[in-house]
């Protein structure tokens, strides 16, 4: 079953940069996840709320292993159609590599500014240790 086409709306966010193949049995219903979002992926569990997003319900006729799209811009999805190695799908996962980068360059900033802050902590408190040893020799 054909289940949509390209005139659903497609996610910005990539799963994973090819498809997933997975077993599945013939005649039980499926949701696919269409918003990337999913823990559960390439299956539904609900995060794609507020998203603008839904899920594509589909089943199959045959039990088989099937290639579910993971890049989300199939024109036949669930199922892939090799887009993740055209230059959309290539595109997207450009977008999605240059994302984690950014996320992952904002990560070591984070760390390296409280490293720095810890550095400055351990050096006023030395000043503060030195600055007790001579007040007290002072006084004595």
């Amino acid at each position: 079953m054909r289940p949509n086409g390209p005139d659903r709306p497609f996610s910005e966010r990539l799963a994973q940069p090819g498809p997933y193949g997975i077993e599945l049995q013939a005649g039980k219903d499926y949701w696919f996840c269409s918003c990337g979002k999913s823990q559960s992926q390439p299956f539904c569990d609900g995060s794609h709320k507020g998203s603008g997003l839904a899920p594509i319900k589909f089943n199959v006729n045959e039990t088989k292993k099937y290639w579910l799209c993971g890049c989300k811009v199939s024109s036949n999805r669930p199922f892939c159609d090799g887009t993740h190695s055209k230059e959309a799908g290539v595109r997207k996962y450009n977008e999605f590599l240059l994302k984690k980068n950014n996320e992952l360059k904002a990560q070591v900033e984070r760390a390296e500014h409280r490293s720095k802050l810890l550095s400055l902590a351990v050096v006023g408190a030395a000043v503060v240790g030195i600055g007790a040893l001579v007040y007290q020799r002072l006084s004595a």
